[in-house]
């Protein structure tokens, strides 16, 4: 249960106020931007900032770290500060590395592959599968929003919402992952480079 949280925490994004719901047509010209956008990416890097709010603390848990994507499914996510945890995800398999002491989980139960496959596509920002969510989209100052609703009766127990916050370049900035309790974790992405080369050895532990 725990590594599910932990995974979990990797999405995030910012509540903004002032949204105003796109049109049918915005909201197709705006999924085939996007989808356009994601087909030129073929990897992405990155810093973060991730917040984790709690209803019963007085303060948000801020960490800090450097993310690398690269298509289809390989993602080093590594926290810094304040303390040192490294992720590695390579199809449905996951590392660990939690200040040197690495272990190794399989994705291979229905929850964790929803999630697995929910870090890899919000970061690629290929979200839009109708059959998996119900989609609304939204701008939000100089963002565009999108909510997506998750259908799966067992993911739903884990997520109740997840926000992405596109640029008007159609990539991907922010992320919020609602949990059924309200609580919700955030993360603002900084510093973006795409399609840099990135070696696989950011990919092994």
């Amino acid at each position: 249960m725990r590594e599910i949280y932990i995974l979990l925490s990797l999405l995030c994004s910012t509540l903004l106020w002032g949204q105003q719901p796109l049109t049918q047509v915005q909201a197709n010209a705006f999924k085939e931007k996007v989808v356009q956008k994601n087909k030129t990416i073929k990897t992405m890097q990155a810093s973060f900032v991730q917040k984790k709010h709690l209803e019963f603390m007085s303060k948000d848990m801020e960490t800090k770290g450097e993310m690398a994507f690269s298509k289809p499914d390989k993602l080093n996510w590594s926290y810094t500060t304040p303390y040192s945890y490294r992720i590695v995800f390579q199809g449905d398999n996951i590392k660990v590395d939690d200040a040197g002491k690495v272990s190794q989980m399989k994705a291979d139960n229905k929850v964790f592959k929803k999630i697995n496959q929910l870090i890899t596509r919000s970061v690629s920002g290929d979200m839009f599968d109708q059959k998996e969510f119900a989609v609304t989209f939204f701008t939000s100052g100089k963002e565009t929003l999108t909510k997506l609703f998750p259908k799966d009766k067992t993911l739903l127990k884990y997520i109740k919402e997840i926000h992405l916050f596109f640029s008007p370049d159609a990539t991907v900035g922010r992320v919020k992952l609602i949990e059924p309790t309200d609580d919700y974790t955030e993360i603002t992405f900084t510093h973006q480079q795409f399609n840099t080369p990135i070696d696989e050895a950011t990919f092994k532990l």
